[in-house]
């Protein structure tokens, strides 16, 4: 399990550490990127990046 934190003032909290997931449907299958997607939250993690790009 993770320490979460607060966003803002908001009621919506998240792990400190975060998976950045814009590998999942192209260079990883759907059968592997579900796999970490269970472990992580298995694990108590909830922060997933699905950016595809950055500014």
């Amino acid at each position: 399990m993770t320490d979460k934190i607060r966003i803002g003032n908001s009621n919506l909290q998240v792990g400190r550490l975060n998976l950045g997931g814009n590998v999942f449907g192209w260079t990883l299958d759907e059968p592997q990127s579900f796999d970490i997607l269970d472990a992580f939250t298995a694990e108590g993690f909830n922060f997933i990046d699905t950016a595809d790009t950055y500014a």
